[in-house]
């Protein structure tokens, strides 16, 4: 018995679990919408983060409600489980498939919500976001909303709970913008 007992005390040694947490000068970031590894807006904000591209940000946890549910085993559901082990062994990133799910900012911390969902989720993610209470604030991927009266709302919502929203524009397609550089 006391054999069994040693042997299982060395083997929990030797397992650490690592858990992401940010630095003294930055955010906590929660990435809300990964998408598809190698094809999502949201899996590519991730590698920016994880590879220190953002040295000011922090990826600490992912919610991520489609793959982590009813898409895990459709097209893409099987990549985003891969990544998701190979990250949470490696960076300590925390995943969840609800908002409601997370734990609440570490102590003195700020945290902030990049939402790249679906456009027709995002009003939702975003009320989410703000009703969770523990984001003060909020970068949300175009297009934010399917119609201008959704981002109407969103922007008054985030204003009367004292949230700051920014708006992500990464890619440079359009015309003006070209015409611009």
């Amino acid at each position: 018995s006391f054999g069994y007992v040693r042997y299982y005390f060395l083997i929990l040694q030797k397992i650490s679990i690592m858990v992401a947490a940010a630095g003294e000068n930055q955010c906590e970031v929660v990435l809300v919408g990964c998408g598809a590894p190698k094809r999502g807006m949201g899996w590519y904000h991730a590698v920016q983060m994880i590879k220190g591209k953002c040295p000011s940000a922090k990826l600490c946890f992912v919610v991520e409600p489609w793959f982590l549910g009813a898409g895990s085993t459709g097209p893409g559901g099987p990549e985003f489980v891969e990544w998701q082990k190979e990250v949470e062994a490696s960076e300590g990133i925390q995943f969840f498939k609800s908002l409601a799910d997370l734990p609440p900012p570490a102590d003195g911390k700020k945290r902030l919500a990049l939402i790249s969902g679906r456009t027709a989720d995002n009003p939702r993610l975003l009320t989410e976001c703000i009703g969770a209470g523990n984001c003060s604030t909020i970068y949300l991927e175009k297009p934010g909303a399917p119609t201008v009266a959704e981002l109407e709302a969103m922007r008054d919502e985030a204003s009367a709970a004292g949230v700051s929203v920014l708006m992500g524009y990464n890619k440079n397609v359009c015309k003006y913008v070209s015409k611009a550089r």
